[in-house]
């Protein structure tokens, strides 16, 4: 019987080594881009490239190594270099790459000895990818931290700007005070005194009296109104105590009206200016319904949550804001356009609606980060 040899051929010797060889040389590779990979990721990009690129020169046998990284027209091209050659004569290029981004890796060395192959050029241009993705990132990064610091930036001095407003708003509320207290009032109370002191002098059998008793409990009614638009336009307690210690004045002096106040006492350290925009909100609120929604029960709550914002809750069991909203209450809808624009400089947000049960509820909000809170 014949035995045909020739239709399988059992590797030799020499043909596995080369196998094996080959089959290191495919895992060496691949660690190489492993542990490059894993040196990115775990150190700042500053530590880590030097290192990885003197990696690819040891992996070449160069002994100078230059990355250039890709850069937009503004800006210079970045560049990493390591080593240096250390025979200029019989040194050259061992390897170059561009792959048409901007990306290029030179590694320069001796001529002499084993070449850069097919396998070791892909292995060489994948890490230098890596090296460029991680230049990419970490730039990225930095823009992003720089961009920031900028709105950081200009958030504070938003937030300046902001208290500035408000306090110049104030400042000139208590100058209108003080004008009225000193001008207005005085004339006022003036007429009421004289007034009073005629209708004393002209006995209770003239003719006259009971006009001008009307015109005197006008002109004392008159010094109480005046009196109370100079305490709201600037009350001493916003300046002396805070927004809870003000709120619960003003809720004080309510008359007709059942009045539950849960004003939380933290609210005093808020930052002046919220403290400042929240008390006029609310005090807004609250003369709608006094002046508009003819309410038996009102309730005020001001706290702060535990996500960092500042709340106010102004209630009442009234007309509800659907059924007052006619010509006569023009002045109340001016008064919400003002509670908004007051609470947009905070950045906050209110909500004005109907309750389920009727009357009208006021909801405001802003964060306490705009400034530094008042100690």
């Amino acid at each position: 019987m014949n035995h045909d040899t020739g239709a399988t051929h059992s590797p030799n010797v020499t043909e596995l080594k080369a196998l094996y060889r080959a089959a290191e040389a495919r895992a060496a590779r691949l660690r190489f881009i492993i542990e490059a990979r894993n040196l990115l990721d775990a150190r700042t990009f500053e530590a880590a490239a030097q290192e990885v690129l003197s990696r690819l020169a040891d992996f070449a046998g160069a002994s100078f190594a230059e990355l250039v990284f890709p850069s937009s027209q503004e800006e210079r091209p970045v560049q990493l270099t390591v080593g240096k050659s250390t025979s200029p004569g019989s040194d050259g290029i061992l390897f170059t790459s561009q792959d048409g981004s901007g990306l290029c890796l030179t590694l320069i060395g001796p001529l002499r000895g084993r070449g850069v192959d097919a396998d070791d050029r892909q292995t060489l241009e994948v890490v230098a990818r890596q090296l460029a993705d991680a230049y990419n990132l970490n730039r990225q990064a930095a823009e992003n931290q720089a961009l920031l610091g900028d709105l950081q930036r200009q958030r504070s001095e938003l937030a300046a700007l902001v208290a500035q407003l408000i306090q110049a708003q104030e400042q000139e509320r208590q100058r209108v005070a003080l004008d009225l207290h000193d001008g207005s009032a005085q004339l006022a109370a003036g007429l009421s005194y004289r007034l009073q002191d005629l209708a004393a002098r002209i006995g209770e059998a003239h003719v006259l009296k009971p006009e001008i008793d009307q015109l005197a409990t006008l002109a004392r009614h008159s010094v109480a109104d005046l009196r109370a638009a100079i305490a709201d336009l600037r009350p001493p307690e916003l300046d002396d105590l805070g927004v809870a210690a003000a709120l619960r004045t003003r809720l004080d002096a309510i008359d007709g009206l059942e009045v539950i106040a849960d004003l939380d006492a933290a609210s005093d350290r808020w930052p002046t200016s919220t403290g400042i925009i929240f008390y006029r909100v609310a005090q807004e609120a609250i003369t709608n319904v006094i002046k508009h929604a003819e309410a038996s029960r009102l309730v005020v709550r001001l706290f702060e949550d535990g996500k960092g914002e500042a709340h106010l809750e102004v209630i009442d069991d009234g007309k509800g804001i659907g059924e007052v909203r006619h010509p006569q209450v023009r002045g109340g809808q001016l008064g919400i356009v003002g509670m908004r624009e007051r609470l947009a400089l905070l950045g906050g947000r209110i909500e004005i609606g109907a309750g389920s049960s009727g009357g009208t509820h006021v909801r405001a909000a802003a964060p306490l980060a705009q400034e530094t809170r008042s100690e």
